[in-house]
């Protein structure tokens, strides 16, 4: 194939996804479309089967799949910019190596309506999220369907409404050496959490839209089999750690452009449930005292509103809770 003739390009990321990655790619190959798409995998150092299964994909599918084998392990944000730089088509869209796609058009609408609509830098779509093995969906992202069908701009990052990197549809900005110094200061902000920065970066781009369809499933895999993913890796203090300290890195670059105080608050209320949860306050104080003064002060002041989003936290893990039962 062509550098030139590839529409899209869809990367995915894979370790230790021996048990879901067959679905991951199928999900794939099996688009119906008149565009054409390459699947790059870059695999970061599984130690089970992965890898074998993907050897084989690649040699049955040579002109659509390309690999990548890390030698180490080098984590998700330098996984995530090693694999775009691979990407050679015009749109670049991303399927973990555990999710699957559950709609067999979504490049040939995403594809066509970038085409159509030069406004916007990228797509988001709506997902499913499924239980380890289970095809019904115990809720969807986002709920409130009011919320799709609509552009989404920095002023609605700011106000914390939800937009989640599952799924997105973007252009190739990695073609250029330009692009990919752009992108590279995902891996600069943070080791461990990658789609928010990712969120930002897009958006100081341009605006979004986000398409009025539900095209992935997000597996949620309720395991920690030999912690070999972020969630069971990482005790919650660290995570809350990760994600504070990733703001930290955010707001010291664009907190003249982009008010962060609501995703403090966010992650604030995270925070203190979970140090009230595990009763290590005095661990927890020390990260919340990396927080920037200009957070704590009013009208900014995170503890303040926090308040709020502890009580939809609460109020949607019960809902969740009930829709698992």
């Amino acid at each position: 194939m062509e550098t030139n003739e590839i529409d899209v390009s869809v990367y995915m990321l894979t370790y230790y996804h021996e048990k879901y990655i067959r679905q991951a790619i199928e999900s794939v190959l099996s688009q119906e479309t008149h565009y054409k798409f390459e699947l790059v995998i870059s695999d970061d150092y599984s130690q089970d089967g992965t890898r074998a299964i993907l050897e084989e994909y690649e040699k049955k599918y040579p002109d659509i799949i390309r690999v990548n084998y890390n030698d180490h392990n080098i984590g998700i944000p330098s996984n995530i910019f090693k694999a775009r730089s691979m990407c050679r088509g015009r749109y670049i869209t991303v399927l973990s190596g555990d999710d699957y796609w559950i709609r067999k058009d979504k490049l040939e609408i995403e594809t066509k309506f970038l085409d159509e609509h030069d406004k916007y830098v990228a797509l988001f779509n709506g997902i499913e999220l499924r239980m380890d093995d289970s095809e019904i969906p115990y809720d969807k992202v986002p709920r409130d369907r009011t919320m799709l069908n609509r552009e989404y701009t920095l002023e609605d990052y700011e106000k914390c409404v939800p937009l989640g990197t599952h799924g997105f549809f973007m252009r190739n900005y990695f073609l250029t050496e330009e692009g990919r110094d752009y992108f590279a200061q995902a891996r600069q902000i943070s080791e461990f959490v990658d789609d928010a920065v990712d969120e930002v970066l897009i958006l100081r781009k341009g605006p979004v839209y986000l398409l009025d369809i539900y095209t992935d499933a997000h597996r949620v895999v309720n395991s920690n089999d030999g912690k070999k993913n972020y969630n069971s890796r990482y005790t919650k203090l660290e995570k809350f750690k990760h994600h504070i300290d990733l703001l930290n890195g955010m707001s010291a670059r664009w907190s003249k452009e982009i008010n962060f105080s609501n995703w403090y608050a966010n992650y604030t209320a995270v925070g203190i449930l979970s140090m009230l949860l595990t009763r290590q306050f005095k661990k927890y104080k020390e990260v919340f005292k990396t927080i920037p003064a200009e957070y704590k002060r009013f009208p900014a002041n995170v503890y303040i509103k926090s308040i709020k989003y502890i009580f939809l936290f609460v109020v949607s893990r019960f809902k969740r809770g009930e829709a698992r039962g």
